[in-house]
């Protein structure tokens, strides 16, 4: 809640010092005073010191008038230079905490500077209250702790949602778009229906999302949940992509490969219990436990014999260095055709890409015929013998003229294309992963043949050694079966991990596809259709009573898509008055503070019209205006109205009306001292 209690200006002036004070009541309170008497000035200092200039311009400039900048004019027109002034304002929020915001207007002190004294110091000049400087009309405003939009934001008890932009990440909705709801100024404020919201904050759908906050509407953070649920699955997938890569790359490093895991994230547990590793080991793949049982039966067997002399192992080494060389030989030869089948692969790649890039081209030059044909609702016929591009004859030209009998229609053609992309970009998916396994076959063959080398200079080593010499081979041998256990051992471990990790993308993958299915499948929740159907009858109420007759209020309803008023499902333009429409405008405010009485909303329980009788709207449609704010006060709701309306008439308007009138005969900025004193 948001509860203006008092304003003042004040201005130091060559003539002395001139000021206004104005004091607001509970319920309705109406100011008058001429025009051109400085009701405007008021009502635009209220929004200037509480930082709301940009709700009326995107430029930085002080909004207020010469009254309150250059000059200020007595009864008699005598003008006298402002040297210096000041705005305060005090206002209360719903918890009864009272304070009162200053803000220079012309004075040394830059004017992005607020000052916020935690007390009602305007109505209570002994209150001792704390001080606190605060920034505006500067970035970060509203965002940190020091920014006076912020401070504002939490004083009144709101939590504005994050939204998305045009030009930037998502970012929070702006004061300045929720207070031309419930804040009409007279420039610019009676313009539009529901309100002249800023468009230039560049804030998607803005007029949608004030609405639906100011009115708590359920439907904005269904659809923004539905978005972060649709970016968390994202992220969920590239997460899992990017796990399940990196440990495809380090299996890889070790000579093996996954199976059984799946390409894309699962909710089901069991499918990840049934992922393994295969070894590669010489010509066969093994699973990644059997080899490692193997190199433990292995590795103890080595250590429990002791290490032969090379003498007695001469010919066995001679004859192992035979099959090791005649496998390095092997092994070579599987390279060379490996690496011979991956040039052809990577060029069939290349040209898949080519004709790819090509086709897509061309399906997106037959859809845009196909556009042009529907926009333009006639059909092109596209003969044999022209170019359907530069319609140029394509007789006796160089092309074969028994080619061009018959031309397949767009459609026919589109489809053609379709299919066309869907076979090739197969293959191409199938290329792919045949080079993939092109270049796993090549990593396994490059770390054998890196052992078998060393294994063949060890077994040369051997052959040339003294016969009593320890059999550096068998020695190499134990070394290197405890080194590739150890790999495996290691191998086994980040797996397991990686598993681990998977199930725990897999968990909250489960989370999120449950959530999504939580959500209503409908655009507006129950509470949302109760809010907009209350509204549309309140405003039809109102409509009627402020004499509106461009057609049947009745038909009047609020959209459920744009939350404005519509008829037959059309929103409400030129089609009515001028004077309707202003009464359209009043019922449709009105009723969002009306409302805020019977429905969970978010609204300030505030309303300031400033000359709400635009367009000489009927007197007895300006007095049942007035009839019906004057209830906000039984409401526990305040509104303030300045008006120039024939005095005579408004005293008889309000004179049965429970509110309060501020009359101001004269300009509201007065001198505060008489010459003489």
């Amino acid at each position: 809640m948001l509860r203006l209690r008092h304003l003042r200006l004040r201005a130091e002036t060559s003539a002395g010092p001139y000021g206004a004070d104005l004091a607001f009541g509970d319920g309705l309170t109406v100011i008058w005073a001429d025009n051109t008497k400085g009701k405007s000035t008021c009502m635009q200092a209220m929004l200037y010191v509480l930082g709301m200039e940009r709700m009326l311009s995107p430029r930085r400039e002080i909004p207020l008038p010469h009254a309150m900048t250059n000059y200020v004019e007595d009864d008699d027109k005598k003008r006298h230079t402002i040297l210096e002034s000041t705005v305060a304002l005090e206002i209360e929020n719903g918890a009864g905490q009272i304070i009162t915001v200053y803000r220079p207007v012309k004075s040394q002190r830059d004017n992005r500077l607020v000052t916020v004294d935690f007390g009602p110091t305007l109505t209570n000049s002994n209150a001792k209250a704390l001080r606190r400087n605060f920034f505006v009309s500067d970035p970060g405003a509203a965002s940190r702790e020091d920014g006076f939009h912020h401070f504002l934001e939490n004083f009144i008890g709101w939590e504005l949602p994050t939204v998305k932009r045009y030009d930037a990440p998502d970012g929070k909705l702006y004061l300045e778009t929720i207070f031309p709801l419930f804040w009409v100024e007279q420039k610019i404020g009676w313009s539009s229906i529901p309100a002249a919201i800023p468009t230039y904050l560049r804030i998607r759908e803005v007029h949608k999302r004030a609405v639906e906050f100011i009115m708590d509407l359920d439907v904005y953070r269904l659809e923004l949940r539905r978005q972060q649920l649709a970016e968390q699955l994202t992220a969920n997938a590239h997460e899992w992509r990017a796990r399940l890569e990196e440990a495809e790359r380090s299996v890889r490093r070790g000579g093996g490969r996954i199976e059984a895991l799946p390409p894309k994230q699962t909710s089901i547990p069991d499918e990840l219990n049934q992922a393994h590793v295969l070894i590669a080991e010489t010509t066969e793949w093994l699973p990644l436990n059997i080899l490692m049982s193997q190199l433990r039966a292995r590795a103890a067997a080595l250590s429990n014999a002791s290490v032969p002399e090379v003498g007695t192992s001469a010919d066995k080494l001679a004859e192992e260095l035979g099959q090791a060389s005649q496998r390095a030989d092997d092994l070579n030869a599987i390279r060379l055709s490996a690496y011979s089948a991956k040039q052809l692969k990577d060029a069939d790649i290349s040209s898949l890409a080519r004709r790819i890039k090509s086709l897509e081209d061309d399906l997106q030059k037959n859809l845009d015929v196909q556009k042009l044909q529907r926009f333009s609702g006639s059909l092109v016929e596209i003969t044999p013998d022209h170019c359907p591009t530069c319609e140029q004859a394509l007789i006796d030209t160089l092309l074969r003229q028994e080619a061009l009998s018959a031309v397949m229609p767009i459609e026919d053609n589109i489809e053609y294309l379709r299919s066309e992309l869907r076979m090739f970009r197969d293959i191409l998916a199938r290329e792919q992963e045949a080079v993939i396994a092109l270049n796993r076959d090549i990593e396994v063959s490059d770390k054998e043949l890196t052992e078998l080398y060393a294994r063949i200079r060890s077994l040369r080593t051997d052959l040339v050694s003294p016969n009593t010499s320890p059999s550096l081979v068998a020695i190499e041998e134990r070394i290197r079966t405890e080194g590739r256990l150890r790999e495996l051992e290691e191998m086994e471990t980040a797996f397991q991990n990686m598993i681990d990790r998977l199930k725990a993308i897999s968990q909250e993958y489960a989370r999120l596809l449950a959530e999504q299915a939580s959500l209503p499948r409908e655009k507006l929740s129950q509470t949302d259709s109760i809010k907009l159907s209350r509204l549309t009858r309140i405003v039809r109420e109102q409509t009627k009573q402020f004499g509106f007759s461009t057609f049947d209020p009745d038909e009047v309803s609020i959209s459920d898509d744009s939350y404005r008023p519509q008829k037959e499902g059309f929103e409400i333009g030129f089609e009515t008055s001028a004077s309707d429409a202003i009464r359209l405008k009043w019922a449709y405010q009105l009723g969002l503070l009306e409302l805020a009485s019977l429905e969970k909303t978010n609204h300030s329980d505030l309303l300031v019209f400033d000359e709400p009788r635009q367009q000489s709207s009927a007197r007895v449609s300006f007095q049942k205006l007035l009839e019906r704010a004057s209830s906000a006060k039984a409401r526990g709701q305040q509104v303030i109205f300045s008006t120039s309306e024939d005095l005579t008439v408004l005293k008889g308007i309000i004179a049965g009306l429970d509110c309060e009138a501020l009359i101001f005969p004269g300009y509201l900025i007065k001198p505060l001292h008489s010459p003489s004193s």
